[in-house]
């Protein structure tokens, strides 16, 4: 039977933060479960987000940490990135005995370009002759133009300049996405020197069944949903926009779920402002709310309020058009291309603009429902089953 080996280390010591990869692989592995034998290269985070997610792909664990069994701050998963790097080999004798030496029925396929999946991939490559396609979700921003810590910045930036560079001599095909991002990326890759004909446009997509499975509550909890709360996600943009919202519209409320990075600050913000009963957190301890449950959670809220500063593809604002919830956002690249007139658009990182559009959804019954149905309409064509039959044509022709 064909084998893939998947590699994916880049969840370190914690697995809260839901990311596109992750849920990639865990809908397209999932749905390759029969069809091919499976082995999954991760550490105990990773395992953790799998898990949550409800995926039976079985795993070998490798080491994140000399010592540790959580990270003391986020800063830490870096460290982890690199001892992953150096300790897989520990567990190198079950991945080479997974892969054999039959190169055309096994394939290794990292989930992402973090160099902690590259070194491994490149490494049992070599060793046993199986095909290495790389995933890439989303190109690096140049430091000056990212928001966040500088320095940290800069070196996810050099890494997957690194990255590209390995991927671009050794992986037998890179896998990214129609977007504008995927667009750069695209052009990194050849004039690194890969050829075209190694690089294939992929897909993202959605649970539809699980969204449309997922209860409608009787009314509205909360005004507003915002998924994920990372500085790269708009999560210096909060307080600013919602506060003006406030102004035009009192009593209006938000509600900040899915993974977060860096939100103390923020919270301490809002709780200092008074603001606690009108921004709440929702927290989920031990993980990811299950797909049933994470999709029910949508639907508590009338609008998605999204001011991400880049996406790869934007899983979430997807989910969010599938649950019926019409999606404010800033005029990205990515969610022009993909989702086209579906959402209402806010020029990018104008924060009066932002809170104009919000309460102009909210408070426009027609605006509001020629949203909800656009964004329906365009969620309806991502499905994860379909995705899933095409990427394993291509992988085992």
């Amino acid at each position: 039977m064909d084998r893939v080996l998947w590699i994916l280390n880049g969840c370190g010591l914690e697995g809260g933060s839901v990311t596109g990869g992750p849920v990639r692989f865990h809908e397209i592995s999932s749905r390759w479960i029969g069809r091919a034998d499976q082995l999954l290269m991760t550490t105990a985070g990773g395992e953790r987000l799998c898990r949550s997610l409800g995926n039976e792909v079985a795993d070998v664990l490798v080491r994140a940490s000399l010592f540790l069994r959580r990270e003391p701050v986020r800063a830490f998963r870096l460290w982890s990135y690199l001892v992953t790097a150096l300790l897989w080999r520990r567990r190198a004798a079950a991945f080479r005995t997974f892969l054999g030496r039959d190169g055309d029925a096994a394939r290794i396929v990292t989930v992402s370009d973090y160099f902690c999946d590259i070194v491994p991939a490149r490494a049992l490559q070599r060793a046993t002759g199986a095909k290495w396609t790389a995933w890439i979700h989303h190109r690096e921003l140049p430091p000056s133009q990212r928001p966040g810590n500088r320095l940290v910045n800069s070196l996810t930036w050099r890494m997957q300049e690194w990255s590209f560079r390995q991927i671009a001599r050794h992986a037998d095909a890179a896998w990214l996405y129609d977007t504008d991002a995927g667009d750069l990326a695209r052009e990194r890759l050849i004039a690194l020197g890969m050829a075209p004909g190694r690089i294939r446009r992929m897909r993202c997509g959605i649970d539809l069944a699980s969204v449309s499975a997922a209860p409608e509550p009787a009314a509205k909890a909360v005004d507003a949903v915002m998924v994920g709360v990372r500085p790269n996600k708009g999560l210096h943009d909060i307080l600013p926009v919602w506060e003006r919202v406030l102004s035009k519209r009192p009593g209006s409320t938000l509600l900040l779920a899915g993974g977060m990075s860096g939100e103390g600050e923020l919270l301490e913000e809002i709780r200092r402002k008074g603001l606690g009963g009108v921004i709440r957190v929702a927290r989920q301890e031990g993980g990811p709310l299950p797909a049933g449950e994470y999709h029910a959670l949508l639907k508590t809220a009338r609008i998605m309020f999204a001011p991400s500063h880049e996406e790869g593809w934007g899983i979430a604002v997807c989910e969010a058009m599938a649950a019926g919830l019409p999606v404010v956002a800033y005029d990205l690249p990515v969610y022009r291309r993909i989702y086209g007139d579906a959402f209402r658009k806010v020029p990018c990182f104008d924060y009066d603009a932002f809170a104009d559009a919000l309460v102009g959804v909210l408070d426009t019954a027609s605006e509001f429902a020629a949203l909800r149905a656009a964004g329906l309409a365009r969620a309806a064509g991502f499905g994860w089953d379909e995705i899933a039959s095409a990427d394993f044509a291509v992988l085992f022709p």
